[in-house]
């Protein structure tokens, strides 16, 4: 994120410095222009030279040809003298942009560190009193129903799969070892991934189309699965009619005809805590921990919404 964030500090100061020299040596060199596009004062003379063919000329004509000639060396000379100033500027920009880069994002590198601290250490510090609220409830002698216990309950299970995704997504922030790669059967990781929602599609009546070779490939394996499963829950959560899964060795395709994700709104969806449904169910968090799942095995997790809703992770 950060490599990301210094080269966008780079592209600006670049941009900007374009502009600005750009505008500035084109007015330099449209007023050298002008001046030199004007015509000479007439020179007051009758001498002439005679050629060896016999044609004659001016001396008046040899001299405004020649000031000519040297107007125009002169601004082929200008012009060539300001593209390569330009672009010696744009390279010492480029390298002080480059090493002023990491103090400029420190304050912002700071920041995001506290935030994954305090996440992880608001999840911890919620995860027992959560834990302690449902062992008591299970423990208490609760012989008749009572609908007051069951929002309790109902509520302590809210908060334990939020404090569950937090905890998920600080580990997943901090993770700095080396990634598992391994070879796997791509079929048969995938069936088992959609078994495990089979019920959630029956109980909402969706129809599923799957396709995927029976291929092995070699990539971090849990990732990919947890990537999988967030993708597909979020495709049966909205869907209507039907869910497609496409899959081969290069990409995983996961669309749904739910409710088309505005434009405007669609840049966001990897936004931790963002929902387009304000009114949905759920944190906020599912894709924003599969794009960090993502980023961090170098894979591309992206959106498109149109008449259909389409998640593509490229692996």
């Amino acid at each position: 994120m950060f490599k990301k964030l210094r080269n966008h500090f780079i592209l600006i100061n670049l941009i900007t410095t374009s502009l600005i020299l750009v505008s500035a040596f084109s007015a330099v060199y449209l007023v050298v222009k002008n001046s030199s596009d004007r015509k000479p004062a007439p020179i007051e003379t009758t001498l002439e030279f005679m050629h060896d063919d016999g044609s004659v000329t001016s001396f008046r004509q040899i001299m405004e040809e020649r000031i000519r000639a040297d107007r125009e060396a002169s601004l082929s000379s200008l012009l060539l003298t300001l593209i390569i100033t330009g672009v010696a500027v744009e390279i010492i920009v480029a390298i002080f942009s480059y090493l002023f880069a990491e103090q400029a994002i420190k304050p912002v590198k700071t920041a995001y560190e506290a935030q994954k601290i305090f996440i992880a250490n608001a999840s911890h510090e919620i995860k027992t009193p959560v834990a302690a609220i449902k062992a008591n409830l299970e423990a208490a002698d609760l012989s008749e129903e009572n609908h007051w216990i069951k929002n309790i309950e109902l509520e302590a299970d809210k908060i334990e799969t939020l404090n569950l995704a937090l905890l998920r997504l600080a580990k997943t922030d901090a993770y700095k070892e080396t990634l598992k790669i391994e070879e796997f059967d791509l079929k048969k990781v995938s069936q088992a991934v959609i078994n495990s929602f089979k019920s959630r599609l029956e109980q909402k009546g969706l129809k599923l189309k799957f396709t995927c070779p029976a291929k092995k490939v070699k990539l971090n394996k849990s990732d990919f699965k947890e990537i999988f499963e967030i993708l597909l829950d979020n495709a049966i959560k909205y869907g209507q009619k039907k869910v497609t899964i496409e899959i081969d060795s290069k990409a995983l395709k996961i669309t749904n005809d739910g409710t088309k994700i505005p434009s405007d709104k669609l840049p966001h969806i990897f936004d931790r805590f963002y929902q387009v449904d304000k009114s949905a169910s759920g944190s906020g968090l599912g894709l924003a921990i599969a794009d960090s799942l993502a980023k961090r095995n170098n894979w591309k997790l992206t959106a498109t919404s149109d008449k259909l809703t389409t998640f593509v992770l490229n692996y």
